[in-house]
């Protein structure tokens, strides 16, 4: 039986009639944005209204008729993915869950259920939506009905979506599959799986905007709805993303290479301002990865890519990020490729010879970019290089010098004219 307020139990207590109750609940949920450096987002919101509708007997044995179960059996594998979120929930949410599948892949947007909590819906249907990106025109914000008839009671629930008309969503996923469809044709051409990772994370950046417009409507409380930013749609056909959108987007291309990725929420350490991003498993380690904090919005909306947030550490993201502990989470211990200790930019200690050498690979290019040990190398680094001015001895720079040290202030970018 659903669980009425206070004053409605009482109600109940008194009477001797037959009623059927008919509470409607609009619940908005929080839709994972990013501040323009990288996250901000709106308040939970809550409202509930009840309305007491008297009935006659006949209608309330109907409703009680219907109590009936089925079991949908889905293609979903989810909970062969060990931080599933599906892993997550009760056998009765787990059944939820299931049937949210199967009558989400049959393109419905509103789903009856029998005699559930609304407490159970809402645990399987967020599980659903963090598992599967793809289902990116089912809005987090939904609405609920709840009608109840002695020990029955049937929900209605009406989720927030992009388009309640089967052949426009149809439209929408195609529109996003043949994007990712080529992605991954492209991805997958590469043998090595940190080239694969890479590619993957340079194309959404290279093909995506961050919204600051959808920022602003978060900050303000102006946001109607489902936001396409938030969402893989957002990010690959509009070409225009918040942090949700880049963190679902990573997702779903990563799983349909083969490679377990989630999403995982939490704030920026010198911030509260909630934040999204992924962690993901390669050859038996994790790692985490920020596509948003990758690719920083300037003051002069110029084009930027870095790769301080590419498959890093608890070690590294620490520095940086807090998780919100709202899901299971593993230790990101991974090492291996992360891109400077991959491509031998990761450095115990500063010497000028490594420098040098990594100068001498791209003469033309302009730029070193490093990453050390410690905040202490970094600043003999930078004392030995910039303050003495030895980084004039590499032959290859004629002109001026501009630096910059990371937010995790491990990394040193030196740009230089050549």
């Amino acid at each position: 039986m659903y669980d009425t307020p206070a004053s409605r139990g009482e109600f109940m207590k008194t009477t001797k009639m037959f009623f059927i109750v008919i509470i409607f609940a609009a619940v908005t949920i929080m839709i994972n944005g990013c501040s323009l450096d990288f996250l901000m987002d709106e308040n939970d919101r809550y409202e509930e209204s009840v309305r007491i509708v008297n009935s006659k007997n006949e209608e309330g044995s109907k409703l009680s008729q219907k109590n009936t179960k089925k079991n949908y059996v889905v293609t979903d594998t989810s909970e062969t993915k060990e931080y599933s979120m599906k892993n997550t929930l009760n056998e009765e949410q787990t059944e939820i869950y299931n049937r949210l599948v199967y009558d989400i892949e049959a393109y419905k947007t509103e789903f009856e259920f029998e005699n559930i909590s609304d407490n159970d819906l809402k645990a399987a249907y967020y599980a659903v939506l963090d598992d599967h990106p793809e289902y990116f025109w089912m809005g987090k914000s939904f609405s609920y009905s709840v009608s109840t008839f002695e020990d029955y009671s049937a929900i209605t629930a009406s989720p927030n979506c992009m388009s309640k008309d089967p052949d426009k969503i149809k439209a929408l996923q195609s529109g996003v599959s043949n994007i990712v469809d080529q992605i991954v044709e492209n991805a997958s051409a590469k043998s090595d799986p940190y080239e694969k990772l890479l590619y993957v994370h340079d194309y959404i950046i290279d093909h995506t905007t961050y919204d600051s417009e959808t920022l602003y409507l978060i900050n303000a409380n102006q946001n109607e709805g489902l936001l396409n930013a938030s969402t893989v749609y957002g990010c690959l056909v509009e070409h225009k993303a918040i942090c949700s959108g880049y963190s679902a987007t990573f997702q779903l291309i990563l799983n349909r290479l083969g490679i377990d990725c989630y999403r995982v929420s939490g704030t920026r350490v010198s911030e509260q301002g909630p934040h999204q991003w992924n962690f993901l498993k390669l050859d038996d380690e994790y790692y985490y990865t920020d596509v948003t904090w990758d690719d920083p919005v300037k003051e002069n909306n110029e084009p930027s890519k870095t790769y301080e947030y590419f498959l890093i550490s608890d070690d590294d993201l620490f520095r940086t990020h807090t998780l919100d502990n709202e899901r299971p989470v593993p230790e990101c211990k991974g090492t291996r490729y992360n891109y400077y200790v991959y491509n031998g930019l990761y450095f115990e200690e500063y010497d000028f010879r490594y420098i040098e050498d990594i100068a001498e690979i791209e003469p033309e290019r302009g730029v070193i970019s490093v990453k050390f040990s410690t905040k202490e190398q970094r600043d003999i680094a930078i004392n030995d290089l910039i303050t003495n001015m030895n980084i004039f001895s590499i032959p290859y720079v004629n002109g001026g010098v501009s630096y910059t040290q990371s937010a995790s202030g491990l990394i040193l970018t030196i740009k230089y004219m050549v």
